[in-house]
């Protein structure tokens, strides 16, 4: 694909998730979203409870583009890799997914500083793994703060916002979700001259500080009006939601993946149900 033609494309698929998310979500709470600069570099250090769902809410509501830190194995697939490089995803590798392949991390640290010296915004997971948790998982140590403390070294003037996503449920359409976003960690709270292992130490426990108050279960009931056009998307796309739901649920219904399988399907075949779905309501009423 010509370069020109990614952003719009990207911005086509983002207006489209947007509309998935009409019928994904029964009500979405955003806290601090403020918080966010329209011009400064920006890492996003967020909570990971929900697979690659994370990033697409995340990206669905910020006003510029997310680059986002996906694992590494989910680029394997020759497919998938041209599809994740076209929505901003960059991979990072695990121990777990082949020791041949942990140099490669260098490389996206390396394009991560890159997007940084070019005011751009980065999504990075420092709990270090996705969990269907309803708690903060203890934070690592070394991905995030090595990312800051090199900008912030090399004279970035990048923020490191830490963002919060609950949800009501794993398992189902229709979830309520509070997406919360804290004031930013400045280069000027820290010792940028310390050693990095300490730099690590004190920036992990300050991030730590700034997320865990964040979880919030607490959901807002959703409005008359809201729960009828709910229903009302139910019923107009039921054999969708079936044929998704059973897919899902045999083959991810006990796994972590449940959730943004769900919607990642629903994402591929929404177009194609919706336009079969009006040629078949234009023969009826034209026939």
């Amino acid at each position: 694909m010509h370069p020109s033609l990614k952003p719009i494309v990207f911005w086509f698929m983002r207006f489209y998730a947007r509309i998935v998310n009409f019928f994904f979500i029964k009500r979405l709470d955003k806290e601090g979203m403020h918080n966010i600069s329209d011009s400064k570099p920006i890492i996003f250090a967020a909570t990971h409870a929900n697979s690659f769902y994370d990033a697409i809410l995340l990206h669905c509501e910020t006003k510029r583009y997310v680059h986002a830190l996906a694992r590494g194995d989910a680029f394997n697939n020759k497919a998938a890799a041209f599809i994740l490089d076209l929505v901003h995803i960059l991979p990072i590798w695990r121990i777990t997914e082949g020791k041949q392949n942990m140099a490669k991390n260098a490389q996206t640290f390396d394009r991560c500083h890159e997007l940084l010296k070019e005011n751009k915004q980065v999504l990075i997971y420092p709990e270090g793994r996705c969990k269907n948790q309803t708690t903060l998982l203890p934070l690592k140590k070394m991905g995030t703060s090595s990312m800051a403390l090199r900008a912030w070294r090399e004279g970035i003037d990048v923020e490191v916002v830490p963002v919060v996503s609950t949800y009501s449920n794993f398992k189902s359409f229709g979830k309520r979700i509070n997406l919360k976003v804290a004031k930013p960690l400045r280069k000027e709270e820290f010792d940028l001259d310390a050693d990095p292992s300490e730099f690590a130490k004190k920036f992990t426990a300050r991030l730590t500080e700034e997320m865990e108050p964040m979880i919030d279960h607490k959901f807002k009931p959703v409005g008359i009006l809201r729960t009828l056009v709910f229903h009302f998307g139910v019923v107009l796309n039921a054999p969708l939601y079936l044929l998704v739901h059973l897919i899902s649920k045999n083959k991810f219904g006990r796994t972590i993946f449940f959730d943004s399988v769900w919607y990642g399907l629903f994402y591929v075949l929404g177009g194609a149900y919706w336009t079969i779905l009006f040629i078949t309501i234009y023969h009826l009423f034209n026939a």
